[in-house]
């Protein structure tokens, strides 16, 4: 009954539970660049630049690809600000006290966050009890196992070091974005996954 509760999303119906405030969570204190993408979204994930296209019936010819995207033109813009997680607890005056559950869902910035929290608390944010993350934009990689991810399971292998256990996902490699644009930007295996965590130790 007496937790503080802390919430980047505005929505007035829930401001008598809530504490709003008009930032983001991310791996630096500053100003991030954020576009505009599928579901009428905004993420962190920008289109490729330049895309080879070639067209076959030219194939003769000395130059017959060329490399343009006019998608990317395409994208809007918008400015965020962004704090990191010791930013934020001091801000709040939390610095002293647990987090019970930390929701982490920050449109591709859960990479640069996680990362940032772990190197400034000594590697293991001892702070934390429990965690549920978004993950967006990755893919897998049979290298790292069946459905796993290079860029998810480093930050997973640092998390269990500090004692959290996996206890819930989505699924083992996540679901696929069906969106046509990536297909079209040769990005055909954007992914995303929801995993939650809890300390153990």
């Amino acid at each position: 009954p007496n937790a503080a509760r802390v919430a980047i999303r505005d929505d007035p119906k829930l401001s008598e539970l809530y504490h709003f405030h008009s930032y983001g969570a991310g791996g630096i204190d500053g100003t991030i660049k954020l576009v505009d993408y599928d579901w009428g979204q905004v993420s962190l994930l920008r289109y490729n630049n330049f895309v080879l296209d070639c067209d076959e019936s030219e194939e003769e010819k000395d130059n017959p690809c060329e490399f343009k995207n006019k998608n990317t033109e395409s994208q809007g813009s918008y400015p965020l600000e962004v704090k990191t997680m010791n930013t934020i607890r001091k801000e709040l005056g939390h610095q002293d006290r647990a987090i019970d559950f930390l929701k982490i869902d920050v449109e591709g910035s859960e990479f640069a966050f996680l990362e940032e929290m772990l190197d400034s608390n000594g590697g293991c944010p001892a702070f934390i009890r429990q965690m549920g993350i978004e993950w967006h934009h990755f893919s897998v990689d049979s290298r790292y196992g069946e459905g796993s991810s290079g860029q998810v399971n480093a930050i997973v292998t640092l998390l269990k070091s500090c004692g959290f256990e996996l206890f819930w996902q989505w699924s083992k490699s996540g679901w696929k974005s069906n969106e046509k644009i990536f297909h079209d930007l040769e990005m055909k295996d954007v992914r995303y996954n929801l995993q939650s965590f809890i300390r153990k130790k």
